[in-house]
């Protein structure tokens, strides 16, 4: 059982259930999923991310790996540097730095004399997260670098976008298998009235009735391929009855913006999420819609509405797919495992450790913190790590260039230590069962 939120917590939840509400009967009595989560997280001064309630660490909802240990931050400040002086570029840009423990640590080691980052920018929506990092920034030592905090993309910009745990946390639609074929899975009000939790699930055929069905249609035709003569999906048996599932339709729409802010560089993507063929998977019977409410995860998206997290796997398989389309090439694919062993975790760890008996608490915790890092069980396998470059010169061996690796193509010799160990980019275009 959840734990029970405060007076004031539940009024807001209810405020912003009262304004899915209108919206709801605005468009006719039913809300695509999408767009459900998008008020649910994003509606100004209500939504989850755009509030002021704690949602990091032990007084929030979740931890991420930045908070989970130093070592984290400073393996990929190691590469950013490397990818940096490769490119003769001086700016690194991270997205949604949530409590800013990212940029603290990742800052000591940019600051460093063979580092030529000049400025790093934080892209913040939420004004309450945004003091939190000024807050806990102003006593790091960042020496030569300016620090700026944006509200949008910047324009020409050269160097690193660094997205930890973004991309699941876009709006996503869901899908449900009827009769052999993909019916919408949206919300609608439940019967007995308004509250807090009264929102459930409602599904219906993309018949045309909503704006967005023929959309819904085109991207479920690309995911698995396959249409009958009348333009529905139908994917026959190679699904069960009953099987559901998500996609994020505004991938396209993330990268095209930040290909129109970018001239060169590259963009690191971190997050929870397996190629297509995995995720889309008939044993995935109830998809990877998760949320999180006090570091208790559970299942059901219409519980404490804008005091709950709710995020959904990627299919890096779309992403790949999106960020090709923008013109970025795929240069590096690989678990999170994969990459902090191929970035030096393990020497960041005997640095850290430097004069430290193996039963100081200092040295266990980050001991700890590194097996949670890497072990399959816990984030090893989960997290995949992705980056993505653009307009970068083929001579630039520092910077880890790669050539795209379209479907059906070899591997193409991955450069940059990171991603050697375990190039997983062939599994990006393997077929679906």
């Amino acid at each position: 059982m959840l734990p029970l939120p405060g007076v004031d917590a539940l009024a807001h939840s209810r405020r912003l259930a009262e304004r899915i509400a209108e919206r709801m009967a605005a468009a006719g009595g039913w809300l695509s999923f999408a767009e459900y989560m998008q008020l649910a997280l994003y509606a100004p001064g209500l939504g989850y991310y755009s509030a002021g309630a704690n949602k990091f660490g032990a007084a929030g909802d979740f931890v991420t790996a930045p908070m989970i240990s130093p070592l984290f931050a400073r393996c990929c400040a190691r590469r950013f540097i490397d990818w940096l002086t490769g490119q003769k570029a001086h700016e690194v840009l991270e997205f949604g730095p949530g409590t800013g423990q990212f940029a603290a640590e990742a800052l000591g080691v940019l600051s460093s004399g063979d580092s030529p980052l000049q400025h790093y920018r934080l892209l913040e929506v939420s004004a309450d997260l945004r003091a939190r990092q000024q807050q806990l920034l102003a006593s790091t030592a960042a020496g030569k670098i300016k620090l700026d905090w944006l509200d949008s993309l910047p324009k020409d910009f050269a160097g690193i976008v660094f997205a930890n745990e973004i991309l699941d946390a876009l709006p996503c639609e869901r899908f449900v298998v009827r009769g052999g074929e993909l019916w919408r899975l949206g919300v609608g009000l439940a019967p007995d009235g308004l509250s807090a939790a009264r929102f459930e699930w409602r599904v219906r055929p993309a018949d045309g009735t909503c704006a967005d069905d023929d959309e819904f249609r085109m991207t479920a035709a690309r995911l698995f391929k396959k249409t009958d003569s009348k333009g529905k999906v139908a994917i026959g048996d190679r699904f069960p009855e009953g099987y559901c599932g998500e996609w994020q339709p505004s991938l396209a729409a993330w990268f095209a913006a930040i290909a129109v802010a970018m001239t060169r560089g590259a963009v690191l993507i971190a997050d929870y999420g397996l190629p297509r063929g995995q995720l889309l998977h008939p044993q995935r019977m109830a998809g990877s819609l998760r949320c999180h409410y006090r570091h208790q995860a559970h299942g059901d998206p219409f519980i404490y509405p804008g005091l709950c997290d709710i995020t959904a796997w990627i299919d890096f398989t779309a992403v790949a797919e999106a960020a090709t389309q923008a013109d970025f090439q795929i240069s590096g694919f690989t678990t999170q495992a994969g990459f902090l062993l191929g970035a030096g975790i393990d020497q960041q760890l005997a640095l850290a450790t430097v004069g430290l008996d193996p039963t100081d608490p200092r040295h266990i915790a980050l001991a700890r913190g590194a097996r949670t890092l890497l072990l399959p069980g816990e984030m090893g396998e989960a997290v995949k790590f992705m980056l993505l470059t653009r307009e970068v010169a083929v001579a630039d061996q520092a910077f880890g260039m790669a050539l795209n690796v379209a479907p059906g193509a070899p591997s193409a010799p991955v450069l940059d230590p990171a991603f050697s160990l375990q190039d997983l980019r062939s599994s990006l275009w393997a077929p679906q069962c």
